[in-house]
């Protein structure tokens, strides 16, 4: 019997308390509608219905291949969603941008559940504009019956052996991230001369090999199905399709990777600002967070989730799933003139793509 079933109940009970006492935030009125945008298939498949009967809001889901695409999307209207889960960084970007929204943290007290160690993040110390979702790392999706690495690195992406049939990510950040990585330098680098080396390498690399740039979960997909040999993925993506081919390997380079953290925030002009507080502290109940995390793949940040035995032990037994953090690099805010840098370099790979 698992423990904690008195625990479920009694914040079952919070949340319909919560969703009287925020009506008064801020003028939003809770009940209504709620507009979540998320990555494909990042809920387990009963979150947003649970949410729906427990809380009485509406739930629309819209959904982004990279942070590209969010970025852009909430620029240029920050009301048009109320939740949105993106990378640590990332918000701390946005931040900057002033497109994120203060909460409340009086009507999240489930940020209690969380590890300390995902709180107070690079991107926002203090957790005033976003609570923890998941993390995880970047890594080599492989398929043994197509290539055998000679040894666990980012080169296996360059080996003329999987030539048309290997894929990068589609967010610049993953891709240059990981080719400065596999040179030996800072994921995060704002070095001229580093990142101008790492650009000369991937346009190599889109003649020479030609790459796809895909989505995480077309990448995913793809793998899963035997299409292609070999991927970069996130160390969940690549889980999920492990389980669906057994051909399948994973690894974290020896050159090392990245380690990154998702996290929930509200947009500076959302409609439902108490309802997506509500939902905000919904998700880190350590039931429902365990739920989400055993289903994508990816570690929970839930320490309350792990120790009530929510999280399931073959999971938490994964390296896949729970890598050693030893080789990874912390993801951080970039700068005004690294992220030109990297639009640079970006801009010149993708030349490369459409000239090959």
């Amino acid at each position: 019997m698992r423990a904690g079933t008195t625990v479920v109940a009694a914040v079952v009970i919070g949340l319909a308390a919560l969703v009287t006492a925020c009506g008064s935030d801020g003028g939003s009125e809770v009940g209504g509608e709620l507009h979540v945008y998320n990555w494909e298939d990042y809920f387990a498949p009963t979150t947003l219905q649970d949410f729906e009967a427990e809380s009485g809001i509406r739930v629309f889901l819209d959904t982004f291949g990279d942070e590209t695409e969010l970025l852009s999307t909430i620029a240029s209207d920050p009301s048009r969603y109320d939740v949105f889960i993106g990378t640590d960084a990332l918000v701390g970007q946005m931040k900057g941008l002033r497109l994120v929204a203060r909460l409340n943290l009086d009507n999240i007290p489930n940020l209690a559940n969380i590890d300390p160690r995902f709180l107070d993040l690079p991107g926002d110390p203090g957790n005033q504009y976003s609570v923890p979702f998941d993390w995880g790392t970047t890594g080599v999706l492989y398929n043994e019956t197509c290539i055998q690495p000679e040894e666990r690195s980012w080169a296996v992406l360059r080996d003329p052996r999987v030539a048309g049939r290997v894929a990068l990510d589609s967010d610049p950040t993953i891709v240059i991230g990981a080719t400065l990585k596999s040179l030996g330098y800072s994921w995060f680098s704002s070095s001229e001369e580093e990142v101008a080396e790492t650009t000369a390498v991937l346009r190599e690399q889109v003649s020479t090999v030609r790459p796809m740039f895909l989505t995480a979960t077309e990448a995913r997909a793809r793998m899963a199905s035997g299409e292609l040999c070999a991927a970069q993925a996130y160390n969940g993506d690549a889980a999920f399709a492990m389980a669906e081919n057994e051909d399948l390997a994973f690894f974290v380079p020896k050159e090392g990777s990245d380690i990154w953290f998702d996290v929930m925030a509200i947009p500076r002009d959302a409609k439902n600002k108490a309802a997506a507080e509500i939902f905000l502290n919904y998700v880190l109940r350590p039931d429902v967070q365990a739920a989400i995390n055993d289903y994508t793949g990816y570690p929970t940040p839930n320490q309350a989730a792990i120790k009530l035995g929510y999280v399931d032990a073959e999971s938490l037994a994964n390296p896949v799933i729970y890598p050693d953090t030893d080789l990874l690099e912390p993801w951080v805010v970039l700068d005004g003139e690294a992220v030109a840098l990297r639009n640079k370099a970006w801009a010149q790979v993708e030349a490369e793509t459409v000239a090959r």
